[in-house]
C-alpha cells in the first residue's frame, strides 16, 4: 500500500514576482506544518494555471485537504480549485472567509488592537472588489455582518468598485479602525492598503490586513485539524 499520509495544501492567491514575494505564504506553511506534524503541509499558488492538478498529481492516492486563503467564493475558487476536488480523498475547504472561526478570529485580533480605548471604533473593512463579479463584495460584506454584532458599525469599502475604498476613508469620522481582507503583502495587501490608510484625512485607531495578524497560523492550523479528524484514515 502507498503512503497515506495526509497531505495539507494551503491555496492562496499569491503575489506577482515569484518565491521572493510569496515569502508570508511560505512562512505561514512553515508554521502550520510544526503544529500539525502528523500531515505534509504545502501551498499551492490558484493564480498559476496547472499548479494545483499538479500538486495533486504529485500527492498519488494519499489523502488531500485543501484550505483556501481566499475571500470570496470568486473565479480562483469556481476555475482553480474546486474542478479539482472531486472523488475520493479530495476534500475542499470554503474560502476561508466564509470560517465560522474567521470573523470572531479577527473581531478578537481587533479588539487586542483597540484594549486601550473605552469604546469601540466603527470599522472600515478594505476588500479587493470587482466590476465583474459580486463575489468579492459578497465575501467581504459576508464577514462585515459578522463583525456588526460586536462592533456595530461596520462599513466597506473597495479598492476597484464602489463604494471606493478611498471614499470611505476620506468620509470617516475618528475613531475608526481600517482592516484590509488581504493576505498578502505585495501589491494590495501592502501598497495600496498602505497609502489608503497613510493617505487617510484622519488616521485610524487601528490599521491592519488579515495576513498581518500573528496568530493566522493557529486559525488555519484549527480548521485542517477540524478536516483531518472527518478524514477516513487507515
Amino acid at each position: 500500500m502507498s503512503d497515506r499520509r495526509p497531505v495539507i495544501l494551503i491555496a492562496a492567491h499569491g503575489e506577482r514576482g515569484g518565491a521572493a514575494n510569496n515569502q508570508r505564504l511560505a512562512s505561514l506553511v512553515e508554521a502550520v506544518s510544526a503544529m500539525i506534524p502528523e500531515a505534509d503541509v504545502g501551498s499551492v499558488l490558484a493564480s498559476v494555471e496547472g499548479v494545483v492538478p499538479a500538486a495533486l498529481a504529485a500527492c498519488g492516492d494519499r489523502p488531500v485537504i485543501c484550505l483556501p486563503l481566499l475571500f470570496s467564493d470568486g473565479f480562483f475558487m469556481t476555475e482553480r480549485l474546486k474542478p479539482f476536488f472531486h472523488g475520493e480523498g479530495r476534500h475542499l475547504a470554503r474560502p476561508f472567509v466564509f470560517w465560522p472561526r474567521f470573523a470572531p478570529f479577527l473581531a478578537d485580533n481587533l479588539a487586542l488592537r483597540l484594549i486601550s480605548r473605552a469604546e469601540d471604533p466603527r470599522v472600515i473593512l478594505i476588500a479587493h472588489g470587482s466590476q465583474r463579479s459580486s463575489r468579492s463584495a459578497e465575501g467581504a460584506r459576508y464577514v462585515g455582518s459578522r463583525l456588526a454584532a460586536r462592533y456595530g458599525r461596520v462599513e466597506v469599502g473597495f479598492l476597484e468598485q464602489a463604494p471606493f475604498a478611498a471614499d470611505v476613508i476620506a468620509s470617516a469620522e475618528p475613531p475608526y479602525a481600517a482592516v484590509g481582507l488581504f493576505f498578502g503583502d505585495g501589491l494590495h495587501g501592502g501598497e495600496d492598503f498602505d497609502v489608503l490608510v497613510g493617505g487617510a484625512p484622519k488616521l485610524p485607531a487601528a490599521a491592519f490586513t488579515v495576513g498581518d495578524i500573528p496568530s493566522l497560523p493557529a486559525l488555519v492550523a484549527d480548521e485542517a485539524r477540524v478536516m483531518l479528524e472527518r478524514l477516513p484514515l487507515g
